[in-house]
């Protein structure tokens, strides 16, 4: 694999404004996902000045990058890819085919990706809270819609791995919804039928933000509403990883 190509690949649709675009706390969550002892934006960029380093985030993710085995690559490569997959698919299925050669022989289905816990719950939080405050109300929302699909997929591969092929976020939750039913006694049946619900609310929001002309203080409750209700849902869920 020729990683300079690959990186300039993954820039050119990272460097681009809007959804797709990287700022470095963002791409240093994903990073951390496979490393979580990884420094944080402001420790990385504290240590880079420190040793009179480039902090252009074109250097320095290429940097972090290369720091990391070829198995480690492809995860960060695909949890960034995983992220925007639904916004540019084209020039994302174009870097995943150079990397496809090595996909076949990385199980990359049993690396980070699939770990789910309290604590990265918090970092994609935190990265809502982040995009809220500077305005960014409709990546707030993507993100939203983001980790809650994320976590369906995982839940799915780690309680229903006959199921993995689901992709659509509505049908995901359905099947979690059975799964729990068959599976946890003295729930009520209300609380089952609320995950439906809530995919179905952030499924729309995020479709329908782009078509709407919401005032600001409309995009704003709405964007906090849809994170409260992802923390809500994926809080209640690890119970049952």
């Amino acid at each position: 694999m020729n990683w300079v190509r690959i990186f300039n690949r993954l820039w050119e649709i990272i460097n681009t404004e809007g959804n797709l675009y990287f700022g470095g706390p963002r791409f240093i969550n994903v990073v951390r996902e496979v490393d979580p002892y990884h420094p944080d934006y402001y420790q990385f960029l504290e240590q880079r000045n420190q040793e009179g380093l480039s902090t252009s985030r074109r250097n320095y993710f290429s940097d972090i990058l290369m720091s990391f085995n070829v198995e480690n690559r492809i995860t960060i490569v695909n949890g960034i890819l995983d992220e925007i997959q639904h916004l540019d698919q084209e020039r994302c299925d174009a870097v995943r085919a150079m990397i496809g050669g090595a996909q076949e022989r990385v199980p990359l289905n049993e690396l980070a990706p699939e770990i789910w816990n309290a604590e990265r719950l918090n970092r994609m939080l935190g990265d809502i809270n982040q995009a809220i405050a500077e305005t960014q109300y409709e990546r707030a929302v993507t993100l939203s819609y983001t980790a809650l699909e994320g976590f369906y997929r995982a839940f799915i591969h780690a309680r229903m791995p006959d199921q993995n092929g689901l992709n659509e976020i509505i049908q995901m939750s359905r099947a979690i919804r059975s799964y729990l039913r068959d599976n946890i006694e003295h729930f009520p049946d209300e609380a089952f039928n609320m995950f439906n619900h809530v995919s179905h609310t952030i499924d729309r929001t995020r479709n329908g933000f782009g078509e709407a002309h919401f005032g600001e203080e409309a995009a704003l409750w709405l964007a906090n509403y849809t994170r409260d209700l992802v923390n809500t849902q994926i809080r209640l869920l690890l119970h049952f990883m």
